[in-house]
Formats: C-alpha cells, structure tokens, sequence
C-alpha cells in the first residue's frame, strides 16, 4: 500500500518527517519498507497485512496515525445537494445473488464534462504509482485510495435497457475487459450485466464497452460489497488482478460503501460540473451487526507482564475509534468499528492496546521457564529410519491419507476387513481412509514415469486405517518402493533391522494371494507371533519395469527396537568358512533351515549366510539346491578341522532328520 505524505497530512494533524512518521506506523505494526522523495512530496510504501484491509486507504493510515500520536481525523465532505431527476426514472437495479454482493449501491450524474482531472489530484495519484485518465476515473481511483473501498463509473448511455442487473454469468457469456483483456465467463462467476449482456466483472473490472469516455455526458456509479471469496476464485480463474480486487479478496468496511460513493459524487460534481439525480439506489437486505466485546483489566496485565491502568488502556480504544460503552470496576465494554473486521475477541483488543502502548514498553524479563521435550521412542526410531533410508539414496514422499474404492486402494495387508467409509466425503471420487500405504507409492512411481523418470527409490512413513467394532485402529506403517531385485531389497530390510538392534531372528516366509506381489517373489516377515511385514515385487501394474517394495509395521519396529549399547571381545582367532549346498523339497524355506541349525546349539557357529537357489537337471522334480555359508570361531582358540567337520556333520544330520535335506553331491 502506497501513501502520500501530503496526502496523508489533510486527514489528520501531525509533526513528523516521514521517516519518524515511518518508524511510528512501523513500530504499531505497520511496516514501512521504502520511503522515496517525489517531487515536493514523499511516497510510503506500507506492507499491510491480510487481516487489515482498513489500511488500504489512506483514511485508515491516518486512523493509525491519530492514535498513535494522540490527534483526531479530519474526514472529507460527502455531503452534498441534488437538484437533477428522480433517480428510478433514469435507472433500475437488481440483485439476484445478495450472498455473493450484500450491499449494492447506485447514483447518477448526468450533464458531465469529461476532461483531466485537478492538477492536484494527478500529482497525488502520480505519487502513489496511478496513471491519470480523466477526472472521473481519476476520482473513483482517488477514493478508492483514500477509503479504501473501489467504484466503477459507467457510461449509462451505453447500458442497454437503461437497467443493472448484479447476477451469475450464464454459459457462452464473454467479457472484453477496460485492460483489453477477453475472457470467457462460466456460471460459478459473478457479473454486473446491463439488459443484455455483462459490462463488469464484479469487483474486479470493468468492460470496455460501457467505459467513460470524452463522449461521455451521463454516469452510473457504482459503490458496493463483493463476497471475498467469490471475487478471488473469479481473480485467479481468469488471470485479472487490480487494485479493486485486491481490497474485495481481503472485506471492505461493511458500513463504508455508501459514504465513499457520496464522497465520488460529490467530487463529480466539483470537477465534472455534473448534476447528481435525487436519491440513490441502495440495496441492502441485511444491516451491519455490530460486534460488543468486554475487556478484563487483569486479563490485560496478565498477558502482558505489566500493569496498564484502566484510564489509559480506554483512551488507547478510544484513539482507535473504539466505541467506550462502560467503564465499570476493572471491566471495559466496547463496540468494535466496523472497519475493524479482524477484532471479535478479548485478545484483539489487548493486542491493540499493546501495539499502540508500544512493544518496546513492555518488559522482556519473564518467570516462564524453557524446557526441551525429550523424544519419545517412536520419534527417535523414525528419524533414524528416516536418515538411514535418506542416507542410501531413498526419496521421502507424503500422500493423501484418503483414497478412492478402486480394486488397488481396497488392499489390505493387515487385517481381512473392508476399508472404512467416509460419510461426508469432499470428493466423491475419495471416499475412504488408506488400509496400505504401497499403493499411493505405486501411484507415486506411475506419476512418475509419466514425466520421464523411470526409477525410483521411495518411501513414507504414515498411518494406515483398519476397521474395528467403534472407532478405527490407527497403525502406523514404513513402506518402500524401489527399482531393485528382490535380494537387495531384503538385505535393506534386514541391515535396517540389525541397525534398529532388533538381533532376535525373523522368520521369512511365502506369501501369496495379494494382487500387489508375484507369488513366487514375495514373503510375509515374522518375529514369533507377529507380522511384521510384506516384502515382494511388484506385479505387472503398468509399470516399464518391475519394482520391489515392502511394507512394515512401524509401531512394531519400536517396540522391538533396542539401541542400547552391547559390546563384544572380538576374537584374536582366525574364523573358518565352509559353503554347503543342499537338496531339499520345495517347500522347504529359509526360515527353517535356520531354525534347525539354531537347535543345534553349537557355540563355534558365529553365523550362517544364504546366498542362492538352484533349479536343474542335476536336481530332482521337487527339489531344490539351497546354498549357504557357515563361519565358525571360537573366542579362545583355533579350531581344528576334525571339530570343525564334526560341528558340520551334526548340522547335516539335523537337516536331514528334521527336513529331509540331503548334502548336494558335487
């Protein structure tokens, strides 16, 4: 928001150089970022925050300034005396969307000459970065920026059937806007339209064939009060934004549409040599409701760590045009103005008496003490698994927790129940709360590859939804999609588990059925009686090429979770390494192949390693070759061969009795 010094001056009576004026309004909250010298004059360029549209106007600067500086504000004449016609026998208008335009007002001056405007005016403007035009457009933009609150002549010549209409725009409808500008108009789009077709786009612009012109002789002016969020979602659709607009996005003042367009009026008038119709069409179905709040002086003192006397916490409202309705023992009843749409509580008016007080009067010192929280262990396992993912390559991503019906979101991997319905979905389409994060990643990687990346390395970490009897069992889930064959992803579970301290031994074994995984390349994970995940690749699901992906249960990998330090003395003896490879049924998996040799109880075992699968025509129909490698030590010698072949033969002799395996001939 640009104002000009002088400008500013004529409202309200104050000493300061514009740089002391700067760091007044600064200090009060409005921050002045650029103060340049135009002329004889100085342009103020104020950064005004969302929720203050009342100093969008140079009026509500001076407000700001007035309180500051303990003066009053000047306001201009609005008054004035119309001798021309009625007004209904020139004009008609309607409103048939009063949410979307709330108050609407119209006057006309007819017999106008149109011509540049005062010198002084264009220098005013000149200075705050407006092009002068002539003197009617020149003063709806003067008081604009000085209220605050836009307007909109029209030639009313040119308005067809001598009628307003403010309405939706209909289907086919288009608009040439004053900027040049053609755009299209959809049904969700709020016009002003003449008997014929659009001449505005509410409170955004106006059409080029109703602009004043020199020709001009007769104008419609148009003051009134658009919904903000209709004017936004128009602004953005069509790509047209101005400085009307910009004040519509954020409220203008709900009691100051009609003392801005008495105030054009009568300018037009002056500088116009127009003559203003009688009476003016002022429809309104609803009246402002003004806002009472009570202010606690203790409440006051509390929040701000210091006292502040009830004399001087009333006269700071009252200098901010707050209206004093009683002042009884230490209770403060006010009525807000209705330019102050952003005070509705107790503690907007506090944050107002604070901000004029001053912030720099108020004490740093506090007893409040700082305390870091401690994490919890759930946090600490998901950073660590978040940098040890980060730390290999992976990508995180985050994806929408509610998905839609189809056959691919209904995958449930933990639980044989449906998914859970939403009642009151947005969209129609998204419907129902996730019961597995890998398809979102499957999506992930499909978007993707559309866009022409064709690996990925992904992850997230996120709450699923499973359906219960009353209210939903929230788990939360790691998942991971990555272009990698299905060993290395398992040895990235694995390293994962061992770095978490999980040492206790997890069983792997086959999972088939899910419309998610191969059968013959995917297994269900095990620690005792818990599932702790699904690993597999991925089934042909439009995908270039075939990915692997897991799925494992967070809240689990906290509860087994240990990072508490063991240490070990490493052995000063050389390990012994044999490779055995065995001929087993099919059937016969990993997992137990390790929990035989574990029953063995041999204490020289140090650990024992799959590393391959062989089908062939050296192995028997229903059979496979399992290979594996087995290291032994021992902490306080070497071993010899014959304990080393012993150990070999009693866990060869396990396999066989227990699985039927048999040593692999070479």
């Amino acid at each position: 928001m640009k104002i000009s010094y002088n400008w500013l001056k004529e409202y309200v009576n104050f000493y300061l150089s514009p740089q002391e004026l700067a760091d007044k309004l600064t200090n009060a909250g409005l921050v002045v970022a650029d103060i340049q010298a135009v002329e004889d004059d100085f342009c103020l360029d104020i950064e005004v925050t969302s929720n203050r549209p009342d100093c969008l106007g140079i009026i509500g600067i001076a407000r700001e300034v007035a309180a500051a500086v303990g003066a009053s504000v000047q306001f201009p004449e609005t008054n004035y005396i119309s001798k021309d016609v009625e007004i209904s026998k020139l004009i008609s208008v309607a409103v048939e969307e009063p949410i979307l335009c709330p108050h609407y007002t119209a006057r006309v001056v007819r017999h106008i000459t149109v011509k540049p405007s005062p010198e002084w005016m264009q220098k005013r403007l000149l200075c705050i970065g407006l092009r002068p035009v002539n003197n009617i457009v020149d003063i709806t933009n003067y008081v604009m920026m000085e209220t605050g609150q836009p307007l909109h002549a029209f030639d009313l010549d040119k308005l067809s059937d001598q009628k307003v209409i403010v309405r939706r725009a209909r289907s086919g409808e288009e608009i040439a806007a004053i900027n040049g500008a053609r755009r299209a108009l959809f049904h969700d789009m709020l016009v002003i339209a003449d008997g014929k077709r659009p001449i505005a786009i509410a409170g955004i612009m106006g059409g080029k064939d109703t602009e004043v012109s020199e020709s001009t002789r007769h104008i419609l002016l148009e003051c009134a009060r658009f919904e903000p969020r209709q004017v936004r979602r128009t602004s953005k659709a069509m790509s047209i934004a101005s400085d009307s607009s910009y004040r519509f996005e954020r409220g203008v003042d709900p009691e100051g549409v009609e003392p801005a367009s008495k105030r054009a009026a009568n300018l037009i008038k002056e500088f116009a040599e127009g003559e203003i119709a009688r009476g003016a069409i002022d429809i309104r179905p609803e009246k402002y409701e003004i806002k009472r709040i009570t202010l606690r002086i203790e409440r006051l003192s509390k929040v701000l760590g210091l006292e502040i006397k009830k004399t001087v916490a009333s006269d700071i409202l009252k200098r901010l045009q707050f209206n004093v309705l009683n002042e009884v023992d230490n209770f403060i009843d006010v009525e807000a103005p209705s330019f102050r749409g952003d005070i509705c509580r107790e503690i907007d008016l506090i944050e107002e008496i604070a901000r004029i007080y001053g912030y720099n009067n108020i004490p740093t010192k506090t007893s409040i003490s700082v305390r870091g929280s401690v994490k919890s262990k759930y946090e600490i396992v998901e950073d660590y698994v978040r940098q040890f993912l980060i730390g290999i390559g992976y990508y995180e991503v985050k994806t929408f927790s509610i998905v839609d019906t189809s056959p691919l979101q209904s995958v449930n991997l933990w639980s044989d129940k449906e998914g859970i319905d939403i009642a009151n979905p947005l969209r129609q389409e998204e419907s129902r709360l996730r019961t597995c994060l890998l398809p979102s990643l499957i999506h992930t990687k499909i978007y993707n590859m559309n866009h022409g990346v064709d690996q990925v390395k992904i992850f997230e970490i996120a709450k699923v939804y499973l359906a219960e009897e009353q209210l939903p069992q929230e788990k939360a889930c790691l998942s991971i999609m990555a272009d990698i064959d299905f060993l290395n992803l398992k040895g990235i579970v694995e390293s994962l588990l061992l770095n978490l301290g999980i040492i206790s031994k997890c069983e792997w074994s086959p999972f088939v059925g899910s419309i998610l995984f191969k059968a013959d390349k995917s297994a269900k994970i095990q620690s005792g009686s818990n599932i702790l995940g699904f690993i597999g690749e991925a089934k042909e699901l439009g995908f270039k090429t075939s990915p692997c992906m897991f799925e494992l249960d967070m809240d689990l990998l906290v509860k087994m979770s240990d990072f508490s330090k063991k240490y070990q003395t490493l052995s000063q003896y050389p390990p012994v390494l044999r490779d055995i490879a065995i001929i087993a049924d099919e059937e016969v998996t990993w997992a137990s192949i390790e929990k035989c040799i574990d029953t063995a109880n041999i204490s020289i075992i140090k650990g024992i390693n799959f590393f391959d699968i062989y089908h062939g025509k050296q192995i028997p129909s229903g059979k496979k070759s399992i290979a594996f490698s087995l290291c032994f030590q021992s902490q306080d010698r070497t071993l010899t061969t014959e304990e080393v072949d012993s150990a070999q033969q009693i866990i060869l002799g396990i396999l066989h009795k227990t699985l039927g395996a048999e040593l692999r001939k070479q």
